[in-house]
C-alpha cells in the first residue's frame, strides 16, 4: 500500500536526524529520573504512575517536533514534490507528519525499562493500558497535524516548537494536584484530545469516551478548515510560496 510505503519512508527520514532520535530518549529519561528521585525521597516507589507519566511526556515531546515539519520541507525545497505528485496531497502530508507522534510511542518502553532497572513499580500492563496508550497516540497525531498545518501560515513555525509542549500538557492535567487539576481538566477534556487518556493513564480515572471523541472531532474539523485555507493560499494566491 502506497500510504504505508510513504509513511515508512518518512519514518526513516525522520530517524536520520539524531536530534529527533535523542530528544524522545532524553526527555523521557530526564522526567522519569526527576519523578524517581522524588518518589525515592518520599518512599513512594510503588507508584505505578511514574513510568506512565514519563512515557506520556516523552510521546508529547516527540509529537511537538511536528510543528516545523511542513515549513522545513518547504525550506529544503521538497514540499512542492510532495504536493504535486499523483498521490493525494492530503495523504502525502499525513505520512510526513505521522512519524513524530509514532516515534513517540517508543517513550513508553523506555520508561518501563527504566522503572524495571531502578526498582519502581510498573503494575500490570494490561490490554486496557495499551488501548489507552494507542488512544493517546491518536490524540497526539491529530493535534500534531493541526498544529503543523496551522503554523505553516507563519514563516517562523519552527521557532514555536518549544512553546507548544509544556502549556498543553499543563492544560491536559499531566502534572499537578488532582484537586487543583480536576476543575481544569473537566473543561479541557472537551477541547484537548489527550486530556481524557492522560487522566485515565496517570490519574487512574475512567476514560471519558464522550469528551475524547468530541475533542478529537473538533480538531479534525479544524484540520479540514486549516487545510482548505492553506490550499486556497497556495493554489490561488501563491501566498505561502510553496508552489
Amino acid at each position: 500500500m502506497r500510504f504505508i510505503r510513504l509513511f515508512l519512508f518518512h519514518v526513516k527520514d525522520y530517524l536520520s536526524d539524531q536530534y529527533f532520535v535523542w530528544l524522545t530518549i532524553t526527555s523521557t529519561t530526564s522526567i522519569f529520573l526527576m519523578q524517581y528521585i522524588m518518589a525515592y525521597a518520599t518512599h513512594n516507589l510503588d507508584n505505578t504512575q511514574i513510568w506512565l507519566q514519563s512515557g506520556i511526556f516523552g510521546m508529547w515531546t516527540s509529537c511537538t517536533t511536528v510543528a516545523g515539519c511542513i515549513s522545513f520541507e518547504r525550506y529544503k525545497g521538497t514540499l512542492p514534490y510532495l504536493l504535486n505528485s499523483q498521490y493525494d496531497e492530503r495523504a502525502s502530508l499525513i505520512t510526513l507528519l505521522l512519524p513524530a507522534s509514532s516515534y513517540g510511542l517508543f517513550s513508553f518502553p523506555i520508561a518501563f525499562i527504566l522503572a524495571k532497572i531502578l526498582g519502581a513499580a510498573t503494575g500490570t500492563v494490561s490490554l486496557y493500558i495499551i488501548l489507552l496508550i494507542l488512544l493517546m497516540w491518536v490524540g497526539c497525531a491529530v493535534m500534531g497535524i493541526l498544529i503543523s498545518s496551522f503554523l505553516t501560515l507563519s514563516p517562523n513555525a519552527m521557532v514555536y516548537e518549544s512553546l507548544i509542549g509544556t502549556p498543553i500538557l499543563l492544560l491536559a492535567g499531566l502534572f499537578g494536584n488532582d484537586t487543583v487539576l480536576e476543575p481544569l481538566t473537566n473543561v479541557s477534556q472537551w477541547f484537548i484530545p489527550i486530556t481524557a487518556p492522560i487522566a485515565a493513564l496517570s490519574h487512574n480515572k475512567s476514560l471519558n469516551w464522550s469528551s475524547y471523541f468530541c475533542s478529537l472531532l473538533l480538531w479534525i474539523v479544524l484540520i479540514v478548515v486549516i487545510v482548505r485555507k492553506i490550499n486556497d493560499l497556495v493554489r490561488r494566491k501563491g501566498a505561502l510560496k510553496i508552489i
